[in-house]
């Protein structure tokens, strides 16, 4: 019944799935509501008056972005392009546009493009990179980066990114050996201690206790470091480590489903503390009344407390929200007739 919560990796790559037009036309009809839709207004006025300035569509554009309206920021774009072909920042812009979308290889295209205008021009380098490792493309991401780094071997950036190309390839060595470079740039790079972190606690490796603590100090509030170190400790079996440490995240983020639900197996399984597993796992159930696992183990607790009609009724809540829910159901029948 163990739970393990794997924690997502930090990722710098995100791709936001555009609106639909329907959307786009409701967010049209509300933006004088808000900062940017004045914005937005404003620049418009300023177009009306000035209709060969490309940069104003592009600055117009930008601002669609923000608020999630891709169509109206591709039209800004094309005729910003239209009015000055030559600029390679535009075509980043576009980019950047399509990747919203979820369109990579016009994005790609978009980046090469970008290249062509300004060959040493490291943003779209890396950007490239960026789709290349979502496209799984690895040899070409880190071909990518390494172009970036020909170019500027004081960005910490690009030996990041090469990092956590490798770490996505399962080259591990590699992947340590990247981020590594780029702390070397950078000695408060947080997000490449974070990963260095993660691969080491993948191994069962104590090095992972020094790369999480690199991050604590310079984040002491990192949800994201606290969590992960509490994971290294709980499945160390360092148990008091780990409740102290899940303990600080919940001072930092008290509602924090994962870290109660944690805290709850911990007392369950490993200290044998049912009662007070319980009132953990009622406050991650509170916190997202759609945890099935978290109201189960309630019931499991009560079950082994010998409160058996307790058991029986919560086992029976949770196959009302998880139907066929197998460990639910041997509940109800260890406990039938007792």
């Amino acid at each position: 019944m163990k739970n393990r919560l794997y924690l997502l990796l930090l990722v710098v790559f995100a791709i936001s799935i555009s609106c639909n037009q329907q959307s786009s036309d409701q967010a049209e009809g509300e933006q004088g509501t808000d900062p940017i839709g004045a914005e937005i207004d404003a620049l418009s006025v300023r177009i009306k008056r000035d209709t060969a300035n490309s940069l104003l569509y592009q600055q117009r554009a930008l601002k669609y972005l923000e608020q999630s309206r891709p169509n109206q920021a591709m039209r800004d774009m094309l005729m910003a392009i239209q009015l000055d072909p030559d600029n390679a920042a535009y075509r980043l812009t576009l980019s950047d546009i399509y990747l919203s979308m979820g369109l990579m290889d016009n994005c790609a295209e978009s980046l090469n493009k970008a290249l062509e205008l300004d060959p040493e021009n490291t943003e779209s380098m890396l950007k490239l990179a960026e789709i290349h490792l979502i496209l799984k493309n690895y040899r070409k991401a880190v071909r990518n980066a390494d172009q970036a780094i020909a170019i500027d071997k004081s960005n910490p950036l690009p030996y990041f990114m090469k990092g956590y190309v490798y770490a996505e390839a399962g080259d591990t060595v590699n992947a340590i050996k990247s981020y590594l470079d780029a702390i070397d740039r950078n000695q408060s790079y947080y997000d490449a201690y974070i990963q260095l972190g993660l691969i080491y606690s993948t191994a069962g490796n104590s090095l992972a206790i020094d790369y999480f603590n690199n991050a604590l100090n310079i984040d002491p509030q990192s949800v994201e470091a606290l969590y992960a170190l509490g994971i290294f400790y709980q499945e160390a079996g360092d148990v008091d480590q780990a409740i102290s440490t899940y303990n600080k995240l919940l001072v930092v983020e008290p509602q924090n489903v994962y870290s109660n639900y944690n805290l709850g197996y911990i007392y369950l399984v490993l200290m044998g503390e049912y009662e007070k597993a319980i009132e953990f796992f009622d406050q991650a159930f509170l916190l997202k009344p759609d945890y099935y696992e978290a109201l189960y183990n309630k019931g499991y607790c009560l079950e082994l407390l010998g409160e058996y009609q307790q058991a029986r009724d919560i086992y029976n809540e949770v196959l009302e929200i998880e139907v066929n829910y197998e460990k639910a159901v041997a509940g109800l029948n260890r406990i039938y007739g007792k």
